[in-house]
């Protein structure tokens, strides 16, 4: 298709700026703030565009202003031609970690945190003395929303993205295996599944109280595991199980990192969840930029003994007994 520039001519970079922040804030005061301009101008950027489209884009609402459809059609078109603009045509900035101040957030689980963020800080305060870091739980939000937002420079775990706007390199596989303290328990061997069924056991839920996966797949089976506890706190299950004789499905990286603490024996599950994917994901806007180069490569150095212990543990034993350190 030829271009029209003449009729382009009438489509000022502004109008998609406002019309990015507007999809993004819902609200026209903080869209405004967010691209540095005043409420009467983002309003007569609104009003241009309208006009140019045909179309109202937002409607007021009880909850600020909501897109129309075609407002929603337009999203991600809008959003990947900023993302272009931004990452081919404006010269990234150049970063030098001895010496540049900067803050990065971090999207993770509390686990992930738990694996990630030592030797991560140990390698960059040694690099980076300037850069600091912000933590942002991902585990009751849909990851590549933030990531839209620029509310986290980069997310952690299990992450889906949908569209041409994310980056995503896989980590590992994670799987579910059991944890248990043969003292306590009296599972000195791999755990089968009535032995699974009848054990009480300390069972993680989201916040909202629902079960993930192991209870779905029993309940298609039309089985019911013996949830004596359920808690969202997955660092409380290894301290259940060193003292009482429950058991806990967790994730592998979890178990082969905590089990060594508190003298854990690991099991695999004898329900077949299927692995899911640990990966590492950022906005696409973001791909060039040179401090978030780095930041990358950092944590998958940090990571890549963790990563080496999951698939390791993948092809290990049947039963492991990992001694407390």
């Amino acid at each position: 298709m030829p271009i029209d520039h003449a009729h382009i001519l009438k489509f000022d970079l502004n109008l998609l700026v406002a019309f990015d922040a507007l999809m993004s804030e819902r609200n026209v005061t903080r869209a405004a703030q967010r691209i540095g301009t005043s409420q009467s101008a983002l309003s007569h950027n609104l009003g241009r565009l309208r006009a140019l489209l045909s179309d109202e884009l937002f409607v007021r609402s009880a909850r600020g202003i909501e897109p129309t459809p075609r407002a929603q059609e337009l999203a991600e078109t809008v959003s990947g031609i900023l993302c272009t603009i931004q990452s081919r045509l404006i010269e990234p900035e150049q970063f030098d970690p001895a010496t540049d101040e900067r803050t990065f957030t971090l999207g993770l689980t509390d686990y992930l945190e738990s694996l990630l963020m030592p030797p991560l800080l140990a390698a960059v305060h040694e690099q980076a003395p300037n850069v600091n870091f912000v933590i942002r739980p991902i585990d009751q939000v849909y990851p590549a929303d933030l990531l839209d937002s620029g509310e986290i420079d980069l997310a952690i775990g299990k992450v889906e993205t949908g569209n041409e706007l994310h980056k995503r390199r896989k980590l590992w596989s994670e799987r579910y295996v059991i944890l248990s303290n043969p003292e306590k328990s009296g599972h000195a061997g791999t755990i089968d599944l009535e032995t699974f069924l009848a054990t009480p056991q300390a069972v993680i839920v989201t916040k909202d109280g629902h079960c993930r996966l192991v209870d779905e797949i029993l309940a298609d089976r039309g089985l019911k595991r013996h949830a004596a506890v359920t808690t969202p706190h997955l660092f409380t299950l290894p301290i259940l199980v060193r003292e009482t004789r429950m058991i806990a499905a967790v994730p592998a990286s979890f178990a082969r990192a905590w089990a060594p603490v508190f003298g854990l024996a690991i099991s695999p599950g004898p329900v077949d969840v299927p692995p899911y994917d640990i990966s590492l994901a950022w906005h696409a806007s973001s791909d060039r930029n040179s401090g978030h180069a780095w930041l990358r490569k950092m944590v998958l150095a940090a990571l890549e003994p963790v990563r080496a212990k999951v698939l390791d543990a993948n092809a290990g034993p049947e039963v492991e007994m990992i001694a407390a350190e």
